[in-house]
């Protein structure tokens, strides 16, 4: 039995704990393994090298005495996997691309600098050039560091390997080894036989990653290897993009909806989060567990985490390998995510409440209709932007203005500024195409005089209501939406704009323990949909009993 049956054997058996997507990958290699059908087969002696390399000649700086890496069953398995299974017509490697996604101090770096020697000196590449990569060159100095004082232990690699300042070079086979920055800008030209991206969560640079994984396309069997920690949800990140691309690789070894025999998605994560109260269960995201990452610290860790929501917010994304919202989110995806839509055809003869959120004239301004039907609250919102500045928006705040304005979610307004009287066309709107009238308007007052006089004006002079902006003023109501959000009792009509701004909505909090949207008006996290939405709730608890 080879470790990738053995490990598949102990997974389905109970013995090691491993995610509904993890047994999924090793049960679709045994079964190729078993009944190969197409173009790859199993090579057992192809495998059985490269686990012999990194046995025999890698080892483990950090520790006492720098000891032979001697592979746990799951790194084997993942080795023998990567490196056994083969075209049967030409012998070249089927899996281009390894995806690790693992808690982290599970010897991640460790396992990438023992596959990068293997590639650098046994892999069978006329010059073979090597990089790795991450968000910054300290951090993808990572695994080459570990590769570098893996070669000054062992005579055998040294006789062949030369380490420089920023790169290993192989005098045999004029092959190299390098560590790059975060810039793509001037890495075109590379002839990448293997690729190391280190913490993929962290990199903001999308073209790196194309341009990098670019470069391997002239070689005959290259390699990329993508290693990663949990990280937190960003808008329109590699990371996000590629972890549904790995999730969508799996769900295709069952129904057949997305094929690719070439990548190799190997994801170490809880199913759930209920998991975590046991843990057996935390060996599920930390295969390396009581090896290389101690349980009584992590025990002693979660212990604490319990006693704050940040705390274990942290835990969660570092450790168990969750994916959430941003450090400081108040809302989770799962918690407002709604896709349920209504036709506000439907509320003619009704009253709403109504909350506004300026911009600086430039930025964005959003208006929101609650109505409060059945014991849901039903939310209409329109957004504006300058029509001088969107194609500037579009590319600072990386969101798709132009898509939203064609849904009719978003609206310009002409020039470079917002003009305030757009809002009050809205309501006007409403009430003359869907029969539906403003009962209160809620508001902050920062730059609202001339807005709240036209409102009065036009709908009559007990319609707007400051609504008070101090952590007293918006906390209680903050948790309520909150709760509301939770039990499905907010419809939105599955408006992007809105759901954008939840995620994006911090929470800051004073010495008291209140908190109130965390509103930094120079960031491109807009947050105008929720504090809208808050003014219009704030006013609705106020008032609820009244009609």
């Amino acid at each position: 039995m080879n470790a990738i049956e053995a490990y598949q054997e102990a997974i389905e058996s109970g013995r090691i704990p491993a995610s509904k997507r993890l047994r999924a990958v090793y049960s679709h290699l045994v079964r190729n393994m078993e009944h190969p059908d197409g173009r790859y087969i199993y090579r057992a002696e192809r495998a059985r090298r490269a686990v012999d390399f990194i046995e025999t000649f890698c080892t483990i700086p950090k520790m006492p005495g720098s000891p032979p890496f001697r592979l746990e069953l799951w790194q084997k398995a993942l080795i023998e996997a990567v490196f056994g299974f083969v075209d049967k017509e030409t012998g070249y490697r089927q899996y281009r691309e390894l995806f690790l996604f693992v808690g982290r101090k599970n010897a991640k770096s460790l396992l990438g600098a023992g596959i990068a020697l293997y590639l650098l000196t046994a892999d069978g590449e006329d010059g073979p050039e090597l990089y790795t990569a991450a968000t910054d060159r300290h951090q993808s100095k990572i695994v080459w560091d570990y590769a570098r004082m893996m070669v000054a232990h062992n005579a055998t690699l040294r006789k062949y390997l030369r380490p420089k300042v920023n790169l290993i070079e192989n005098r045999a086979n004029f092959g190299k080894f390098e560590p790059l920055s975060k810039l793509s800008g001037n890495l075109d030209g590379l002839n990448v036989s293997g690729l190391f991206i280190d913490e993929l969560h962290a990199i903001q640079d999308r073209n790196m990653y194309d341009v990098l994984v670019g470069g391997t396309y002239a070689r005959r069997q290259p390699l990329t290897v993508v290693m990663s920690t949990g990280g937190f949800v960003k808008q329109d990140s590699i990371f996000d993009t590629k972890y549904q691309e790995y999730c969508n690789i799996i769900k295709g070894y069952k129904d057949g909806s997305y094929i690719d025999e070439t990548t190799l998605p190997i994801l170490y994560e809880l199913d759930s989060k209920a998991e975590i109260a046991d843990e057996k269960n935390w060996y599920k995201a930390n295969p390396n567990l009581g090896v290389s990452k101690s349980l009584d610290q992590l025990r002693s860790a979660y212990n604490r985490a319990t006693l704050d929501e940040k705390t274990m917010r942290d835990m969660l994304v570092k450790q168990f390998n969750f994916r959430e919202n941003a450090k400081e989110s108040f809302f989770e995806l799962d918690d407002v995510r709604n896709t349920d839509t209504f036709d506000l055809k439907d509320f003619s003869g009704q009253y709403f409440f109504g909350g506004v959120d300026l911009s600086e004239t430039t930025d964005l301004t959003c208006a929101t209709a609650l109505f409060a039907v059945g014991g849901v609250l039903y939310v209409k919102q329109m957004y504006w932007i300058p029509q001088h500045t969107l194609e500037e928006h579009i590319e600072r705040d990386k969101v798709p203005y132009d898509k939203w304005m064609a849904g009719g979610y978003l609206r310009t307004c002409p020039g470079n500024i917002i003009d305030q009287h757009v809002v009050v066309e809205w309501f006007t709107e409403l009430q003359a195409e869907y029969g539906v009238y403003a009962y209160k308007i809620g508001y902050d007052a920062y730059n609202a005089q001339y807005l709240t006089k036209e409102l009065e004006a036009t709908f009559g002079q007990a319609l707007c209501e400051k609504v008070n902006q101090s952590f007293k003023g918006l906390s209680s109501q903050m948790y309520e939406s909150r709760a509301y959000f939770k039990r499905r009792r907010i419809n939105y009509d599955y408006n992007p704009v809105f759901l954008w701004c939840l995620m994006n909505t911090e929470a800051v909090t004073d010495t008291q323990g209140n908190v109130k949207p965390y509103k930094n008006r120079n960031t491109r996290k807009r947050i105008d949909g929720y504090s809208s939405f808050l003014d219009a709730f704030c006013v609705w608890l106020n008032y609820k009993d009244d009609i």
